[in-house]
């Protein structure tokens, strides 16, 4: 099996999202965020396919509560955006979130990028 069949084939939304560089000393709230096992659950849940808190919350079968608290913090740290809005089955708008960014690299060498 060759890597290209492990991994996921690439989704529209690949060639608009960029690759990051973050220096050690400028990376504590990325670290933070992504030390929560729920946090890295979202961004799996996001990276297969945009998708509303509603449906991360039943993907992971965690609270609503829980899902919001995560997206607004892995908003904060630019690695989820919303990209758009669905309509519930009731009218109301949900938010659609998607990955803001393809990869995040921590630079060992450079301080304070």
């Amino acid at each position: 099996m060759t890597l290209e069949q492990l991994s996921p084939p690439p989704t529209t939304s690949d060639a608009d999202r960029d690759r990051r560089t973050a220096s050690l000393e400028g990376s504590d709230a990325l670290l933070e965020v992504l030390a929560s096992a729920t946090a890295r659950e979202v961004i799996a849940v996001v990276r297969e396919s945009p998708s509303t808190p509603s449906e991360i919350a039943d993907e992971l079968d965690v609270s609503l509560q829980a899902v919001t608290y995560h997206l607004r913090r892995l908003q904060r740290v630019d690695l989820i955006t919303p990209v758009g809005v669905r309509y519930s089955t009731k009218g109301r708008e949900m938010n659609l979130y998607d990955l803001s960014t393809e990869s995040v690299t921590i630079d060992l060498t450079e301080p304070g990028m």
